[in-house]
Formats: structure tokens, C-alpha cells, sequence
């Protein structure tokens, strides 16, 4: 008899740990843990009752100890609850990013890095000054790494658009279109270098999700970008166009 309490005991104790951790999962789904919890809840009452029916009249159960245990099962309840309405907000957030991400398309963007995206002979760059510059030179690089365009740049403190107009400085002919790199540099009145910090521009074609149901914008040249990572959004400049900021614009013509 004793032999049979303790077995029914040790299955009491499994059945009531695997519904907590099965509740708890935070790689399933609040559905697939609710089912899982309900299951297990129902076998765990079943162990319960075959427990009381069988207990030792000598030593019975305590009654603390298993209303202690019904009460865990319904914590857990309560959060599985919980997490089931946090999925809704998540999914009803993802769609709210992707009617956000529409508006986006066919506008420039900025985010991290020193690329620009040529279209049609036309290609927009970036890049901020933290303080008023004295001098500032430009070099245009290739896919390829080939040095395409050098001059002059804007010196004023803050964002700097560059609009180049795709000629090759060095040639005079056209380059293709493309994703084009820059650099940067730059020094004060004392002749000491400023630092500059380039950003990457490109223009918004598309929108589409990832695995993860982050919200990604892509180019016509197929790269991807996280929505979360744009630091400015604005029409399209290019080097046949008028900026909104003329002051800070600078024509990067190559011939």
C-alpha cells in the first residue's frame, strides 16, 4: 500500500511540474499552452483523486498542500491569460507597421552607414558635420572601390546632402547606376580635422516582413532595412531637383 502511495505520489508531483513549465514555455504560443495546460490540469486532477482515494488513512494528505498546488495551476492560468492578449497587441502592432511602412514608399530615407543609391544618373548622398567646418572634401567610390568623384563639400554644421550627378570627375563620362559609397572629411579654421558622420540614402520601393514579422523597407538594388532604423525620411533629392534645404545641399557635378 505504501509502495503505491508513494508511486501515486511521484506522478502527482510530474503531472503538476510539467503543467507549470508547459504553462510557463516562452517559446510556445498562449493557444498551444493553453491547450497544453488544460490537458495537463485534467490528468493532474485525475492523479489528485486516484491520490485520495488511495491515501494512507494513517498519514493523510495534507489539504494545504495540494489547494497550495490548485492555486500554482491557476497562477498559471492567469498568465497564460496574459499572454494570449499580448500576442493580439503584438499582431495588431505589426499590422499598424505595415499600413506606417506604406508611406514610405517612393520616399528617400536616411539610415547608419556611407551609401547612396544612383537612379538614372542621379544618386543622393548624406552626412553631418558636429561643428561649422573650415574646409570639407568629398570622395565618391564605386561598387567596385573605384575613386569616381572628389571635391568640395558643404562646411556647415549639422546634415549635408550631396546630390551628384553620376559623372566620373576623373573622366567625364557617365557611370552606371548603382549603390555608391562616400567619404568624408573635413577640418576647422585651426586646421584640425573634424570628424564627420556619414549616413546611408536610398529610396523606398517596396515593404515586406521578415520571420520575425519585423517590417523591412527595400530598394530597387534589393537591400532590406528595419523600418525601426530610418533617421530621416524626405521627397526624393536629387541633382536635378530643388532641395527644401538649398543652404545645405551641395551639387557634386563631375564635369
Amino acid at each position: 500500500m505504501a509502495s503505491d502511495v508513494d508511486a501515486l505520489n511521484s506522478a502527482f508531483v510530474a503531472a503538476r511540474d510539467k503543467a507549470v513549465a508547459d504553462g510557463t514555455a516562452s517559446k510556445t504560443t498562449a493557444t498551444a499552452s493553453q491547450n497544453q495546460l488544460t490537458s495537463d490540469i485534467n490528468f493532474f486532477l485525475t492523479m489528485l483523486t486516484t491520490q485520495l482515494k488511495n491515501q494512507d488513512p494513517t498519514s493523510p494528505m495534507d489539504t494545504a498542500q495540494f489547494t497550495a498546488q490548485i492555486a500554482q495551476y491557476s497562477g498559471v492560468q492567469q498568465q497564460v491569460t496574459t499572454n494570449a492578449n499580448l500576442e493580439k497587441l503584438l499582431a495588431a502592432g505589426k499590422q499598424t507597421s505595415l499600413t506606417t511602412a506604406v508611406g514610405y514608399i517612393g520616399k528617400e530615407i536616411e539610415t547608419e552607414g556611407n551609401s547612396g543609391l544612383v537612379i538614372g544618373g542621379q544618386g543622393a548622398f548624406s552626412y553631418d558635420l558636429p561643428k561649422q567646418a573650415a574646409n570639407a572634401s568629398i570622395t565618391i567610390k564605386s561598387p567596385d572601390g573605384r575613386v569616381v568623384f572628389t571635391g568640395k563639400g558643404n562646411t556647415q554644421a549639422g546634415r549635408n546632402i550631396v546630390l551628384w550627378d553620376g559623372i566620373n570627375s576623373g573622366t567625364g563620362l557617365q557611370e552606371p547606376d548603382g549603390t555608391y559609397t562616400i567619404s568624408v572629411s573635413a577640418t576647422d579654421t585651426s586646421n584640425v580635422a573634424i570628424t564627420p558622420t556619414t549616413h546611408a540614402v536610398t529610396i523606398v520601393s517596396g515593404i515586406e516582413t521578415d520571420g520575425a514579422g519585423n517590417t523591412l523597407l527595400t530598394d530597387s538594388e534589393g537591400s532590406k532595412i528595419d523600418m525601426t532604423k530610418v533617421i530621416a525620411i524626405r521627397t526624393p533629392t536629387r541633382a536635378d531637383q530643388t532641395n527644401n534645404d538649398t543652404s545645405n545641399t551641395n551639387q557634386a557635378t563631375g564635369t
